[in-house]
């Protein structure tokens, strides 16, 4: 949300005829956050030293996303800072809301959750062995998925701070590998792949691919520099490889339709109507409406997403705190079941 607001507030004072040092001054003392403050004072001081925004702010990618910065500087060689700005504020936002949902929509399961092992933990640990210390002096047997569970739970009361530091050591590997190219596409192929989701993804990119030739068909920029600005910004390894096969059919004399197409981006709609653009020769006004098509798309989707996430999840959770209720009630029948 922070990117959003900054996108907004900097679109306007640039809109108003203020200049950009003059309008990051502002944006500098108006900043809460320390570190995002810090950022703004460095990139206001290499502009009025002649640097460009996008190549400043490349100093802070812990804090500017990929995105952005490309997109600046797409906005910085058409001369339309302010549009890319609006731009990338409806997008930072169109983001911050649909995390926000989904991040509201895992408070209630996750709270049943951590509840749930907490209270199955005390009953394996500290009252559920009384019973099985009964069932065993008269003779009776210990179900098998009670002894399971009770044996993970010993476990981890003995173990609990080498499992700390297990999972810590392997989500510090898989964060690093997953940072790696090779990672990288591998985890992008999971999400194309995922049912249902893979479609939000899918549509997501295009959307990318929709805001950044906008900018730069408006800005007369040809279609094969087009895609080949968009191929560096748009934060997906498959996706880039995807537009760089379509640049080469291209150039093989291959409309763009024929090209995207062959390259397999696979959108029906959006092939159509890039199809439909270079017949009647207005591609820049075609990836105005194809941005706000599947923008509208996208927010329907991320509308249905969060719908179905909450309900996914609390069935997962009841299946697997399930296993443990079951596990803990089942000495209880065996005793009542021994006394009769």
């Amino acid at each position: 949300m922070d990117i959003s607001v900054l996108c907004s507030q900097l679109s306007v004072m640039l809109g108003a005829g203020i200049n950009i040092s003059g309008a990051l001054d502002n944006l500098e003392t108006q900043c809460n956050k320390n570190s995002l403050r810090l950022a703004l004072k460095s990139i206001k001081e290499d502009v009025i030293k002649g640097e460009s925004i996008h190549s400043s702010m490349t100093k802070f990618k812990n804090i500017f996303p990929d995105f952005m910065i490309e997109m600046i500087r797409v906005g910085e060689t058409s001369g339309k800072l302010d549009e890319v700005l609006v731009k990338l504020s409806e997008y930072y936002e169109k983001k911050n809301n649909v995390i926000s949902t989904i991040k509201a929509s895992l408070i209630y399961p996750v709270v049943t959750l951590i509840t749930s092992i907490c209270i199955v933990m005390f009953l394996m640990i500290k009252i559920i062995p009384q019973f099985t210390d009964i069932i065993q002096s008269n003779g009776g047997r210990i179900p098998t998925l009670t002894r399971v569970v009770m044996y993970i739970c010993q476990f981890l009361k003995l173990h609990y701070l080498q499992g700390i530091v297990i999972t810590i050591l392997i989500l510090l590997l898989g964060y690093k590998f997953s940072k790696s190219s090779k990672g990288r596409k591998i985890r992008e192929s999971i999400r194309f792949k995922m049912p249902y989701f893979n479609k939000i993804y899918n549509k997501m990119f295009v959307f990318k691919i929709c805001s950044a030739m906008t900018v730069l068909s408006e800005s007369g920029v040809n279609i094969l520099k087009s895609l080949e600005i968009t191929k560096n910004l748009i934060g997906s390894e498959i996706m880039s490889e995807k537009l760089e096969d379509s640049i080469k059919h291209i150039e093989q004399g291959e409309s763009m339709s024929d090209a995207l197409n062959k390259a397999k981006i696979n959108d029906k709609l959006f092939i159509s109507l890039i199809a439909t653009g270079e017949e009647t020769g207005k591609m820049d006004l075609m990836f105005a409406k194809l941005e706000k098509l599947f923008g509208s798309e996208l927010d329907r989707y991320f509308e249905k997403a969060t719908k179905v996430i909450e309900p996914m999840i609390i069935i997962i959770l009841s299946l697997f705190v399930g296993i443990f209720i079951i596990s803990a009630l089942m000495p209880i029948f065996t005793i009542m079941d021994s006394a009769l």
